[in-house]
Order: C-alpha cells, then sequence, then structure tokens
C-alpha cells in the first residue's frame, strides 16, 4: 500500500508540475504573413525554440502595419513585428514600446520594370511614375528617399499610389507606370517568370535604416516583463538558429510564402544578413528612421526617439 500510494503522489506531484510549466500564449502581430523577414515567429515554433523557453505563439498576419498597431491599442495583441517609421504610433499615444531592433537595411524592398523597359539604371528614373504605397508608407518614403539620394529632391520621382500589390503589378505590366516598388523575394519571382527585372534593391541605396523593430505592448511590459525577456531570448536564439540551418529555415520559409524553392533560398541568403544579432539600436538607423518619420508625414517633427525604445529587456 504505501508503494502504491509513494506512486500516486509522485504521480499528483508530476500533473503539478506540468501545470505549473505550461506554456504562456502570445499573440505577435505581422503586417504582412508571407515575407521572409516575419518568418523566425514560425521557424522558432517549428524547431521547438519557443517552447524550450515555456511560449506558444500565435502569428496573426494583418493587411498592413496601420492595423497591426490598431490592434495593439485595442489589446488583442503582446508582441507586434513592424518598420521603424511606426514607432511614431507610440509618440501618437499606443499603448507599446519598441524593445528589439530587428532587421537593418530594406533589401526586401526593390523597384522593378517591366522585362523590356528601356529603364536600365537608377538614373533613369528621374521624372518617372513609380508605383508604390501612399506617401506615409514605407515603400512610399523608399521612393522619397530614392529621389532624395539622387539630388531630385522630392517630387524627381513621381509616386502612383497603386493600392496594394496586385494593383502594382498590374499597372506596371500594362504600362500605366514606369516601375514598382515590391518585395524582393515576390520580384525574384516575377523575375523568374521572364515578366520583370529588379532595377534596384533598398538596401543599396539606404544602407543604415530600422527596416523593421519589435513593439511589445505596454500590458506586457507592465504584467510579466519576464516572459517579454524570454520571448526575446528565444527570438535572438531563433535568429542564431536561423543563420546556421539553411534547409531548415528555407523549408518552413518556403511553406509560408509559397515561394520556389531557388527563390525561397536566394531570398534566405541575401535578407538572412540583415538580421540584428542582439537588437540593439544603431544611432545612424535610428537618426534616419526619424527622418522617415517626418518625410512620410506621420508627425510633423523629428520625435524624441529615446523615448520610443529601450534596450532593457534584451539577453
Amino acid at each position: 500500500m504505501k508503494s502504491i500510494s509513494r506512486v500516486l503522489v509522485l504521480a499528483a506531484a508530476c500533473a503539478l508540475a506540468s501545470s505549473a510549466h505550461a506554456a504562456d500564449h502570445l499573440r505577435i502581430g505581422k503586417p504582412e504573413a508571407r515575407a521572409f523577414d516575419f518568418t523566425p515567429i514560425e521557424i522558432g515554433s517549428e524547431n521547438g525554440i519557443f517552447a524550450r523557453y515555456g511560449i506558444e505563439t500565435e502569428s496573426i498576419g494583418f493587411g498592413g502595419g496601420g492595423k497591426m498597431h490598431q490592434a495593439m491599442a485595442a489589446h488583442q495583441l503582446d508582441i507586434a513585428l513592424g518598420s521603424g517609421p511606426e514607432m511614431a504610433s507610440i509618440a501618437k499615444g499606443s499603448p507599446e514600446m519598441t524593445v528589439a531592433a530587428m532587421f537593418g537595411a530594406p533589401m526586401n524592398i526593390s523597384i522593378i520594370v517591366r522585362k523590356d523597359s528601356p529603364i536600365t539604371t537608377l538614373e533613369q528614373l528621374k521624372g518617372k511614375t513609380i508605383g508604390s504605397g501612399p506617401k506615409n508608407s514605407l515603400t512610399g518614403w523608399t521612393v522619397l528617399e530614392t529621389s532624395r539620394r539622387q539630388g531630385w529632391g522630392p517630387d524627381g520621382i513621381h509616386m502612383a499610389d497603386t493600392g496594394g500589390r496586385a494593383g502594382g503589378i498590374a499597372a506596371l505590366l500594362t504600362g500605366n507606370t514606369d516601375a514598382n516598388v515590391d518585395g524582393t523575394e515576390d520580384a525574384y519571382e516575377l523575375q523568374a517568370q521572364g515578366r520583370v527585372r529588379i532595377l534596384v534593391r533598398m538596401g543599396d541605396i539606404i544602407p543604415d535604416f530600422l527596416g523593421h523593430v519589435i513593439f511589445a505592448s505596454s500590458d506586457l511590459i507592465e504584467k510579466d516583463p519576464a516572459l517579454l525577456r524570454r520571448f526575446l531570448k528565444a527570438w535572438f536564439e531563433t535568429i542564431a538558429f536561423m543563420a546556421k540551418n539553411e534547409a531548415a529555415t528555407v523549408k518552413v520559409a518556403q511553406e509560408i510564402s509559397h515561394l520556389s524553392p531557388a527563390v525561397a533560398a536566394q531570398t534566405y541568403r541575401e535578407q538572412m544578413p540583415l538580421f540584428s544579432r542582439d537588437g540593439r539600436f544603431d544611432a545612424k538607423a535610428v537618426a534616419v528612421t526619424a527622418q522617415a518619420i517626418v518625410d512620410t508625414g506621420i508627425l510633423d517633427h523629428k520625435p524624441d526617439m529615446e523615448t520610443l525604445y529601450t534596450e532593457k529587456f534584451l539577453p
């Protein structure tokens, strides 16, 4: 009887321990579900990295950063992955904080032209019409910044808001625009199909930038900062795993992005080096991002960037 009792006590203890160590659930927003630069959530989950830190992830794709930050303001997200200029949401009162630099120069964005276009150099874009998102979007800003860095001023390139990727590609292929801003991995697919050429990658034009950052909700920061620290540890362990395991990374990324194996591998090799390994904020990249916030009209003045991010939760 004593032996049976000891077994029952041990089983009860194990059950209690299992319950006590149930994984913490985190709702993680992404402005776009398919892009390679947002796949570490799925890659880390697929390979058991977040689970080792006691975290269960729920990845939620939105139709743009604006909708994602609306969800954050409505307390429907714990973590969000977004562009550097979206840090302005905090200055506008959104209950969140930037807690890590995630991705650098925007090599994930490219300017494309039709395959038969006479435009073969960046200099030939002067006076041309480029399809992109609105002026206050990241893609819209890259067009403005390209014109500025070429010395053409803000109107040196005409920008057309084509209402999303499908509209942008349609406008380009029908000749209604001369060029289009597109995600680099999608551009590679179109190029492989013989429909377009990549003219330039934005990371070559804008080398210092906070392409993407990680936001945490004020609720998470105030109620469970230890969980936030665990998430960031798991995130950067995932980035290290991705850097060392191309095949496993490309497999998951391809399933999410629906890219061909060749394009998924090419995207990995080009974009993997741009992921931050420690989440620290580079001063030059922060300064360019602050200017982008003004240029896009998100704010009418440069914010005090030091009030919009913190490094205290980083590993």
